[in-house]
């Protein structure tokens, strides 16, 4: 997609803030060699003073599109999930120790150590993205620090939520460490901004907008409309709400956003 370097566009907007969060959703991280995708977002997290969350997806199956850039850089889009997994573990490893060494399916080094490390303890925290797919959620529970997701209906977003938390547990992993987040995709205002929201999610996905509403969460309607189905979701458990505004005004959007926020007392 024509589009900005999701990271190097972060490392500008660290520069120009103080307090917000920085982070990916969703960042295909196995198409990066590991170690250099480590240092670069440990750079990043230290230009930012630890501010970066970094949200990683594995692509849509069956996407000739997707399937092409794994092609492209030599990898096998079949073993996306195995690629994505073994690279968290090696990139956690480099964040939290010196002198790493690993011999994995797909990567293999000796005797590396990264520096800067993040300036989060520990290193900066993973979301993993998931829907309702049970491998997935599992997932989630065994490896995320956060659960991204854009599931259409808040009753499945609580039932997903409560089988992450089950998984974590069976993973001797305290569920409550897990941030449950939501991503969020709305276009509010007049008949002219949900027309416009409608073109910009098709031409966005090369596809009709009624598929990518059947296979995201999207939103369409009054500002009231796009708020009363957020307090839905964080009803259910979402607590981390990630929004996106179909539209080219996208400043406009969140004012008008923050402007009904504050009509209902929801914005400090």
């Amino acid at each position: 997609k024509p589009r900005l370097d999701a990271l190097t566009t972060l490392a500008a907007i660290a520069g120009r803030t103080r307090r917000v969060r920085l982070g990916t959703a969703v960042f295909l991280a196995a198409l990066r060699n590991p170690i250099l995708l480590a240092y670069t977002i440990a750079s990043l997290d230290w230009i930012s003073a630890g501010r970066v969350d970094l949200g990683v997806g594995y692509s849509r199956p069956n996407d000739p599109v997707q399937e092409q850039e794994f092609e492209m850089l030599g990898l096998a889009v079949s073993k996306r999930i195995k690629i994505s997994e073994e690279l968290i573990h090696v990139m956690r490893r480099l964040w939290r120790e010196n002198d790493v060494s690993h011999q994995g399916s797909f990567s293999r080094f000796e005797h590396v150590t990264l520096e800067p490390k993040p300036a989060q303890p520990g290193g900066v925290p993973i979301w993993l993205a998931s829907n309702n797919v049970e491998p997935g959620l599992r997932r989630v529970g065994r490896m995320g620090d956060g659960w991204l997701n854009n599931i259409t209906e808040p009753a499945v977003y609580g039932e997903c939520l409560d089988k992450v938390r089950a998984y974590a547990q069976e993973a001797g992993r305290d569920p409550t460490n897990i941030q449950s987040g939501l991503y969020f995709t709305c276009a509010a205002g007049g008949k002219e901004a949900i027309a416009e929201g409608r073109d910009f999610l098709a031409r966005y996905y090369n596809r009709p907008y009624e598929k990518v509403a059947k296979a995201m969460l999207c939103v369409m309607g009054s500002w009231d409309a796009v708020i009363d189905a957020i307090e839905a979701y964080r009803d259910v458990g979402a607590r981390v709400i990630v929004v996106r505004f179909a539209t080219r005004d996208q400043m406009g959007h969140l004012e008008a956003f923050a402007e009904a926020l504050s009509r209902r007392k929801l914005l400090a």
